[in-house]
C-alpha cells in the first residue's frame, strides 16, 4: 500500500471538479435525493460559508476514509462581493483532545472523527463550520491527467527523493505524477510551511486554469475522457455539501475574479516529550484571522 501524504491539490482538484459538475446537474432533475432538497433564499445561498476540506494520509483500499488528516483547509467564502481565504491549519499544530489529552490535530479525525475536527478548528480559530469534504489521495494522478495536468511556476530547485520532486526554477506543464511530487515536496528551508505555501498557490493555479466553462463541456461530454472524472468523484470524496451548496460555490468560482486570499494561522516549533509540535496561541490565531473573517 502506498501512503500519499501532503497531497494537498487533490483536494483542489477533486473540489474544483465537483463543483463544476454539480453546477451543471443542478440544471437537470435526476430524482436523486440532492435534487429533492428545499433550495434555500437566494440571500442564504450566497452568504458567507466556511468549507472544511480534509485530506487523509493513509488509505487501506479505495473508499477508505481513515488514518489522520495531513491536510487542513478552511475554505471561507466571505459573500457579498468580499474577497475569499484559504487558510491552512499547520498538521503538527498542538491541541487538547476530549478524553485523549494533548495530540497534534491530526489526530482529531482519528478518535472522534468530523465533529470532533470541527470541534478543535472552533476553539482554535472560532471558525464555525458549514460543511466538510474528505478525501482519500489515490485519485489524484487521475484528475490531474484528465484535466490535461496544470501549468506551474518553480521558483526554486525541488529536489526530494521522497516526494519524487526533480524540478528547477522554470514553467512546468505538469501532470499527475509531477503534480503530485510537487505538492508533497519537503525537502526546502521551511519544510512543511514552503509544502503549504506550494500547495494554496497550486490552489489558485487550478481555480484559474481550469475553472472554466470549458472544463465542463469536456466533462459532461460522454464521449470525452474528462467524463471519467464522475468515477474518481464517486470513489474519493465524501461530504455533506447540499446540491444547493455546490451551486453557490460553483457560482463563485465561474464567476469571481478567482483571487484568492491564502495564510496558514501563526505557530511556533516546540519539542515537547520528544515530540515536535507547532504551537499556536488561540487568542492570537483568532485576531490574526480577524482580517480575513469579514
Amino acid at each position: 500500500m502506498n501512503k500519499v501524504k501532503g497531497c494537498f491539490i487533490t483536494i483542489i482538484s477533486i473540489f474544483v471538479l465537483v463543483v463544476l459538475i454539480l453546477l451543471c446537474v443542478t440544471l437537470i432533475d435526476t430524482g436523486s435525493p440532492a435534487g429533492e432538497e428545499k433550495a434555500p433564499a437566494i440571500n442564504q445561498l450566497f452568504s458567507s460559508k466556511d468549507l472544511l476540506f480534509l485530506g487523509l494520509d493513509e488509505r487501506e483500499e479505495s473508499n477508505s476514509f481513515k488514518g489522520r488528516t495531513d491536510t487542513i483547509i478552511i475554505f471561507h467564502m466571505a459573500g457579498q462581493g468580499n474577497k475569499d481565504t484559504l487558510i491552512s491549519i499547520p498538521r503538527d499544530t498542538r491541541v487538547y483532545l476530549d478524553q485523549k489529552g494533548w495530540n497534534k490535530i491530526n489526530a482529531a479525525y482519528v478518535y472522534g472523527g468530523t465533529e470532533m475536527t470541527k470541534q478543535e478548528i472552533l476553539e482554535l480559530t472560532g471558525i464555525d463550520i458549514d460543511r466538510v469534504m474528505i478525501l482519500n489521495f489515490n485519485g489524484f494522478k487521475r484528475v490531474i491527467d484528465i484535466l490535461g495536468g496544470v501549468r506551474i511556476v518553480v521558483d526554486e530547485p525541488l529536489h526530494d527523493p521522497l516526494s519524487g520532486a526533480d524540478f528547477e526554477p522554470g514553467e512546468y506543464l505538469m501532470d499527475g505524477d509531477q503534480a503530485l511530487s510537487f505538492a508533497r515536496c519537503r525537502s526546502t528551508a521551511r519544510a512543511d510551511l514552503d509544502r503549504m505555501d506550494r500547495q494554496q498557490y497550486l490552489l489558485n493555479e487550478l481555480i484559474k486554469q481550469k475553472a472554466n466553462f470549458s472544463t465542463i463541456s469536456k466533462i459532461l461530454n460522454p464521449f470525452n475522457d474528462a467524463s471519467d472524472i464522475f468515477a474518481v468523484l464517486n470513489e474519493e470524496t465524501r461530504s455533506d455539501f447540499t446540491i444547493w451548496d455546490f451551486c453557490s460555490i460553483g457560482f463563485v468560482l465561474l464567476f469571481s475574479n478567482k483571487d484568492i486570499d491564502r495564510v496558514t494561522i501563526p505557530t511556533q516549533a516546540a519539542n515537547i516529550d520528544g515530540i515536535s509540535y507547532l504551537l499556536a496561541d488561540d487568542d492570537e490565531v483568532k485576531q490574526f484571522l480577524s482580517e480575513y473573517l469579514k
